[in-house]
């Protein structure tokens, strides 16, 4: 098992009952940045369950659903109306 990382989670969910499960399950487990881009903190391992958690909820052939690692969140950008704010982001418009 690595250690823990973030990691930046992102779907498109064609189906609104889908994309509502799914989405209240990213919730319980990660940290909003817009609708349907999340935060998420955990090794590689976990990281991978939580995937394979969230594949059940989806149709792969018609939904999409990706985790890219990200250094740390303070190393994401962001400008305009985001859904969170504080210490964790740079957001351009505190600069």
């Amino acid at each position: 098992m690595l250690r823990p990382g973030w990691y930046l989670l992102v779907y498109d969910i064609a189906n609104p009952r889908r994309l509502q499960r799914l989405h209240r399950a990213v919730r319980a487990e990660a940290l909003a940045v817009q609708r349907s881009v999340f935060l998420v903190h955990g090794t590689q391992t976990e990281i991978e369950r939580l995937l394979d958690r969230l594949e059940t909820l989806m149709n792969p052939a018609e939904d999409d659903l990706r985790a890219y690692p990200v250094d740390e969140p303070s190393a994401l950008w962001m400008s305009g109306r985001g859904a969170i704010d504080g210490p964790l982001l740079h957001d351009a418009g505190s600069d």
